[in-house]
């Protein structure tokens, strides 16, 4: 039996890369240490759910590849779940392993669509229509029933509010519960929950935007993390 190919999916306003720069830094290298060669594809960085997702049915289902293991960062986990229940009638997609995916929305989506000043206004402008439906409200009213053949399993991020970079602690404090600056702590659960890690939800991706801090743990040492997690996707593709 053939190994299932890994599909890497970016969130809101993400990319595969932009000249040097990796949406998933050094993820694609660690991967090909490993053997694995991961398909990593774009798809709009503010379009809806439905429109993300229905771009990466045409990039990733208009082959010949059997199976796949799909490992979602943030509103990339929406998306896949939306491709695995509605875009996928061959039932090729095995496993979903979301990391910090607003699964129940974020209240700052939703802070971000009523708030005035120059930044909330940025995001408006250049985050719709995605930001429409990443609130609380949106993701409720959303219809993505799981699908009984897929394996689906999840991980979350989060910091303590004194630990968050400076540009996200004025965010992580709209969010009343713990969070990684950006997404809840109990948004991000969803189907088999493997664990918190401690970081925020950019760090997550290797992006550290703070000085390195021994006492709380920064960097994130992301590369083992996205290894482990990619093995973890492709093992419970096989297992279905």
């Amino acid at each position: 039996m053939a190994h299932p190919t890994l599909a890497l999916l970016h969130g809101f306003l993400g990319f595969s890369h932009r000249g040097p720069i990796e949406y998933f830094r050094g993820v694609k290298g660690a991967l090909r240490d490993m053997h694995i060669t991961p398909l990593i594809p774009e798809v709009p960085s503010a379009g809806t759910v439905a429109e993300r997702a229905e771009t990466l049915a045409s990039k990733l289902l208009c082959g010949n590849t059997s199976t796949f293991a799909l490992l979602a960062h943030s509103m990339g986990g929406l998306d896949a779940r939306y491709l695995i229940t509605y875009l996928d009638p061959d039932r090729r997609i095995k496993s979903l392993l979301t990391v910090s995916t607003p699964h129940r929305g974020s209240p700052l989506a939703a802070w971000m669509l009523e708030a005035r000043g120059p930044i909330p206004a940025w995001f408006r402008h250049i985050g719709r229509p995605a930001l429409d439906e990443l609130t609380p409200k949106a993701c409720a009213a959303m219809s993505i029933p799981d699908r009984e053949d897929v394996n689906y399993a999840s991980y979350a991020s989060c910091r303590r509010a004194d630990e968050l970079p400076f540009w996200l602690k004025s965010y992580g404090r709209i969010i009343s519960e713990d969070n990684d600056g950006m997404v809840p702590l109990s948004s991000a659960q969803w189907g088999e929950f493997r664990g918190t890690l401690r970081a925020d939800h950019v760090e997550m991706l290797g992006w550290s935007l703070s000085l390195p801090d021994i006492r709380s743990a920064r960097p994130f040492d992301h590369l083992p993390f996205w290894t482990r997690a990619a093995a973890e996707a492709m093992a419970a593709a096989e297992e279905k």
